[in-house]
């Protein structure tokens, strides 16, 4: 019995990719794609990010991309069920007999990749994430620096055999990337800076995972200025982290999540990038955005005018209001895994039931679950028993 030996394979196939034209590099920037997550607990939601996540690789296969680049957060933390795992790796292999491996996804670690929720705890002393695991099965290739080392040694060639290295060449574009660097990445990127190769005549790629400052509001990130000296040496600066889409001075992209991981994110521009360097007398890139097959969302206030005494009688005015709002009239596919069947976030208003009709939320989800068209419902009571505010509510 004989067997193929999978690294060596993949280097051959790696340097078939190279032999191939390098006036043109096309790839897809991507990032937050939170696979694992159970949003609300909900298995339609589960299933929503590993949509997101095939729709990315599928485009990879339309636009025939050279690699894509995923900026981290590719699972949304160390807790997973067995079969979403599978599903995923399964997901993984399909895409690399399609392409016929000829497509790498390349990707770096997030704060979720090594994050234990249950316990608030993050695990990369230990170096454990399921983004090593899956580089281990030969399905990424999985970039992270020695910044402990000498310039020279920060980023080391990824090696298929040992599948470790800093960074990658794929015709003339080099990526080099490195895990999640902390709270501080700044404190860093000095660092970085002194291991990228300056006058190589590529196009230069960092992938890395943090935010911009002042692009969320209330969200820490980095001071823009202390990164402009990355520029010298950096072409595109692929980011991570923020769930919000940005662009700055066109060289830092983040594309944002690529499903909503929370509900601020539903209101979020988000999606991912499809670039293409063009090599002339000089690198020209251009940069399209990609928008996603994302599950929908609406919000509905629901004002009540007089005091509930009984749930009964609550749910029931909820209900009526909320099916006059709905276009209940058109044939739609009900299904939950249909994602134009939205999530529903209800703010409740106006005048505060009665101290023995407490609205159970896990019980109103339910009842308009089974009446409505809505994969799941976040329910906000705002209520207030001072008259003097309900013109403001309104």
């Amino acid at each position: 019995m004989t067997s193929v030996n999978l690294p060596d394979l993949q280097l051959r196939n790696y340097e078939k990719t190279q032999e191939n034209d390098n006036k043109i590099t096309k790839f897809i920037h991507a990032s937050d794609i939170h696979l694992g997550s159970h949003q609300y607990r909900n298995e339609n939601r589960a299933n929503d990010f590993i949509f997101a996540f095939e729709e990315i690789l599928s485009k990879a296969i339309t636009h025939q991309v050279d690699f894509i680049l995923l900026g981290g957060d590719v699972f949304t933390s160390l807790e997973m069920l067995p079969g979403k795992l599978t599903k995923i790796v399964n997901i993984l292999r399909d895409f690399k007999n399609k392409t016929d491996e000829r497509i790498l996804i390349i990707a770096i670690e997030g704060n979720h990749d090594i994050r234990k929720f249950s316990r608030g705890v993050r695990f990369n002393h230990r170096g454990q994430s399921w983004l090593k695991f899956i580089a281990s099965l030969g399905l990424i290739v999985l970039l992270d620096a020695d910044i402990n080392a000498s310039p020279e040694d920060i980023f080391k060639p990824y090696d298929f055999r040992v599948r470790k290295g800093g960074k990658i060449q794929v015709k003339n574009v080099v990526i080099y990337g490195s895990r999640y660097l902390k709270e501080k990445p700044e404190d860093y990127l000095l660092t970085l800076k002194e291991g990228i190769i300056k006058d190589d005549g590529n196009f230069h790629i960092l992938l890395q995972h943090f935010g911009i400052e002042g692009q969320m509001e209330h969200v820490p990130g980095v001071n823009y200025v202390r990164i402009k000296h990355l520029k010298e040496r950096i072409n595109y600066l692929a980011l991570g982290h923020y769930h919000l889409q940005f662009i700055l001075e066109d060289w830092v992209y983040n594309p944002g999540s690529s499903e909503a991981a929370c509900s601020t994110d539903f209101s979020f521009k988000r999606g991912a990038f499809l670039v293409t360097i063009t090599k002339e007398d000089k690198y020209v890139k251009e940069v399209k955005k990609i928008k996603l097959s994302n599950r929908a969302s609406r919000w509905e206030t629901i004002y009540f005018k007089t005091e509930f005494r009984t749930k009964g009688k609550i749910y029931e005015y909820i209900i009526h209001k909320l099916k006059r709002s709905f276009d209940l009239g058109k044939n739609l596919n009900l299904a939950p895994s249909n994602i134009h069947i939205p999530v529903l976030f209800l703010v409740l208003k106006g005048k505060k039931p009665f101290y023995r009709c407490k609205i159970d939320p896990k019980e109103l989800t339910q009842v308009i679950c089974e009446n409505l068209p809505v994969v799941d419902v976040r329910i906000y009571q705002k209520f207030s028993n001072d008259l003097t505010t309900i013109d403001t509510f309104v």
